[in-house]
């Protein structure tokens, strides 16, 4: 399995969206990310940001390249991680976060195509 469980998903307004998400043990990502201790990677992070994108928010313009990243926690499997999604469209960017309860997992500024 390659996607995680949606358990709750909001669209605020057109440039805003949330999902609550869990991480089953069999996902994709986690076979070998490390054997000792199977974390998210970063990519399939980034890559849920922008299919979650595209779909809730509507986004067409394609990945252009990631301009910050920051990764201050491991997601591990069985979690329920928070992603938050921000649409700026006049600057063709998309801010997501990733939240474990009140602290950040994971963030980032993609810049997408014009």
């Amino acid at each position: 399995m390659m996607q995680p469980e949606v358990l709750q998903q909001q669209v605020s307004d057109e440039t805003h969206a949330s999902l609550l998400l869990r991480l089953p043990e069999g996902l994709f990502w986690f076979r070998g990310h490390f054997p000792e201790q199977p974390i998210l990677p970063g990519v399939a992070q980034v890559n849920w940001a922008m299919q979650y994108a595209h779909q809730l928010l509507g986004i067409k313009a394609p990945f252009k390249g990631i301009d910050v990243v920051k990764f201050q926690q491991p997601l591990l499997p069985e979690q329920s991680v928070l992603l938050l999604l921000e649409w700026q469209p006049a600057r063709h960017k998309l801010l997501f976060s990733y939240r474990l309860g009140e602290a950040t997992a994971s963030s980032g500024k993609i810049s997408l195509c014009q």
